[in-house]
């Protein structure tokens, strides 16, 4: 019997099915195979992505730990890219109790912190006793407040330490608007009062009647190198000397007013009388007014600070404390009293305020006792860290 061509075949159906099976089988397979594929593309493109990046991680943590470096107690100190090879600009914020505080710990207790203070305040207090002359002294701990003095209140010849109260007082009208440290003040070649003209320390003194100077570059030369013709310019830009002793210094301190005749002793035992004295608290009191000035707005002071850091002057205070503190600091020296002082915002393990008045008519004795007198504090400082 025959199969006609209408009739269903089993073999025939079978092998169609297998057929398709088979074909969508390798289609599987071919797509299972295309998505292995994209999977390891991505994954070889994240990890040369991850692979890339590495390297800038590594050479910005280098980097960063390059520009620091500390002192063998611990002190970090900026480093000179002059020196260093390094791209990083040079650092001109002191670097104060803030910064060092991640690098250093106070390792005593709070009673015997306020033993070792007390200790200093003897050590002071014996040693300036048994020097020839007169002295006093004043310090202020800016990251807690604590003090000591020493005669603090007694006149002194102020000397040109009292500049760093004018040059306060005058980047504050700055910061205030009532003036642009930019604009010009023509120089006055009469004597003083009249005009700016005093003899003894800076250069502009040797300039033409009428020579012009922004009121920066001013500043700049009251304090890098207390050019007096260059401070009665700024006194006259402020309204003159009382105005700033009224509206500026006697409200932050005066322990001896600055323009009231005073009458005291003399280191050589005679009655001396006059105007322009002020006292060791005074001083300090005008230091600390302009350390809490740059801290509420250090760009605006900054320059007042690089300033005082950059003097001519390096005797001292910084005599008294390593060379990787900064010290900003305004000396004052008159020969005829006998006077070398020195006010200083010194920026170190903890930044502080340390002002050393003297009168004994020996200059070199007198630099040397304000050194002796700042190690002393910075000695107790370190005496409460590890």
């Amino acid at each position: 019997m025959k199969n006609s061509s209408n009739n269903y075949n089993i073999y025939r159906s079978s092998r169609r099915r297998n057929a398709a099976k088979r074909r969508n089988f390798v289609i599987g397979c071919l797509a299972l195979c295309m998505c292995c594929v994209i999977a390891d593309i991505v994954f070889i493109s994240m990890l040369l992505s991850k692979k890339d990046k590495e390297p800038a991680k590594a050479t910005q943590a280098t980097t960063e730990t390059s520009a620091l470096e500390t002192d063998e107690s611990g002190n970090v100190i900026t480093v000179d890219p002059s020196q260093s090879g390094s791209d990083i600009a040079p650092e001109s914020t002191p670097a104060s109790s803030e910064t060092t505080a991640a690098q250093r710990t106070q390792t005593v207790s709070a009673e015997t912190r306020a033993a070792n203070l007390s200790t200093l305040q003897t050590k002071v207090g014996d040693y300036l006793s048994k020097q020839s002359g007169r002295y006093s002294m004043c310090y202020i701990n800016m990251a807690n407040g604590e003090m000591i003095a020493v005669n603090e209140r007694t006149p002194f010849v102020a000397a040109s330490s009292i500049k760093l109260a004018y040059n306060t007082f005058l980047y504050e009208k700055a910061v205030a608007g009532e003036l642009n440290l930019d604009e010009k003040m023509a120089y006055k070649a009469q004597k003083y009062p009249d005009g700016d003209f005093e003899g003894g320390t800076g250069t502009i003194q040797n300039s033409a009647d009428g020579t012009e100077f922004t009121l920066k570059e001013v500043s700049h030369l009251s304090i890098t190198v207390s050019d007096n013709c260059g401070t009665n310019m700024i006194l006259r830009r402020l309204g003159g000397i009382d105005e700033i002793n009224n509206s500026f210094m006697k409200p932050i301190s005066a322990a001896v007013d600055y323009r009231t005749q005073v009458s005291y002793t003399n280191y050589r035992g005679d009655t001396s009388q006059g105007k322009n004295r002020t006292s060791s608290l005074d001083l300090a009191k005008y230091a600390e007014h302009l350390y809490n000035d740059w801290k509420g707005s250090p760009d605006s002071y900054q320059p007042l600070i690089d300033d005082l850091c950059s003097t001519e002057y390096n005797w001292g205070v910084p005599g008294g404390v390593p060379g990787s503190y900064k010290v900003a600091h305004k000396v004052g020296f008159n020969d005829p009293y006998g006077a070398y002082n020195d006010l200083a915002i010194v920026f170190g393990t903890e930044d502080y305020v340390l002002a050393v008045m003297t009168e004994s008519g020996d200059a070199n004795a007198a630099k040397n006792i304000i050194g002796e007198v700042s190690k002393m504090v910075y000695e107790y400082i370190e005496s409460n860290y590890a």
